[in-house]
């Protein structure tokens, strides 16, 4: 488990990187993440742990609808699948199988989200030990 908090430590990092270019405005859910976790057939059904940024560009410049708008959605995600083992079975039974979504902006609120994502981490890893 030591590679995954080292990938979860070098996301965190991305997490806090400002982003130029996304669509403005304080409602608009233009920089988010989300972590999700479990088995999933293009992974052959290992387990595996996803860290997603979803940012929303504003594309204004390049649109040639004149009337509706939607920037373009982008994700950048790091996947890491694991072998299976014995020790992972405990990770199927955990409630929840990622942390939703969080548009917070950065500082205070982003921090708390990305807090309340660490705790789902350390359980992952502890059950995985």
């Amino acid at each position: 488990m030591d590679n995954v908090e080292t990938a979860w430590k070098a996301f965190r990092e991305f997490l806090a990187q400002p982003v130029d270019g996304l669509e403005a405005g304080l409602d608009s859910d233009a920089d988010g993440f989300i972590v999700q976790w479990g088995r999933y057939s293009w992974h052959d059904q290992l387990p595996s742990l996803s860290f997603t940024r979803q940012l929303a560009v504003d594309v204004r410049e390049t649109w040639t609808e004149t009337d509706w708008y939607q920037p373009e959605i982008w994700q950048v995600s790091l996947d890491l699948v694991v072998p299976d083992a014995s020790a992972l079975a405990d990770l199927d039974q955990l409630d929840i199988q990622d942390t939703g979504f969080d548009f917070s902006p950065p500082g205070p609120e982003r921090d708390r989200a990305i807090g309340e994502a660490d705790v789902h981490l350390i359980t992952a890893a502890t059950l995985a030990r």
